[in-house]
């Protein structure tokens, strides 16, 4: 069974943050490029083979990357890697095959981020998140992972 993961990081990230345009303060602080540093799943698997099933995905696949950024002007831009996820008898692979990226415009009010994709089919979602200073996180539902914890890092 092939999936192309990213697509749904992406998807999922942004379905759940909201906004509006009257909090000019907070809005400010999420302005910045952002790497991600953890995506903490649920339901730990041990995908790289070495006997422990680690909750942070990218310490099992670190092949895995994503980065995110804000402008002042309500621009956003992600990627993460994209991932080829095969199953075969049980056991899961992952591959790391590219990148795949998103743009858009986002609006942030209080914990609600609300982002709207550019391209043919647009797609506007809004999801809760956490920013603490230099750390920005949210929360998404990804199949067999469970809930995901994407943690960012201000760069």
């Amino acid at each position: 069974m092939k999936k192309l993961m990213s697509i749904l990081f992406i998807a999922v990230f942004f379905a759940s943050c909201s906004s509006d345009d009257d909090n000019d303060a907070v809005e400010s602080s999420i302005v910045g490029a952002w790497t991600l540093k953890e995506a903490n799943v649920e339901n730990p698997m041990d995908i790289n083979g070495d006997g422990t099933a680690d909750p942070n995905f990218m310490n099992e696949v670190p092949c895995f990357v994503g980065t995110l950024s804000f402008t002042g002007d309500g621009i956003y831009a992600q990627t993460f890697s994209n991932l080829i996820v095969e199953e075969v008898n049980g056991e899961i692979s992952v591959e790391c095959d590219g990148t795949v990226a998103s743009t858009g415009t986002y609006s942030l009010n209080g914990d609600q981020l609300t982002v709207t994709t550019t391209g043919p089919d647009p797609t506007t979602e809004t999801r809760t998140i956490d920013l603490n200073g230099n750390t920005l996180k949210g929360s998404i539902q990804l199949g067999d992972f469970g809930n995901v914890e994407l943690v960012y890092n201000r760069n």
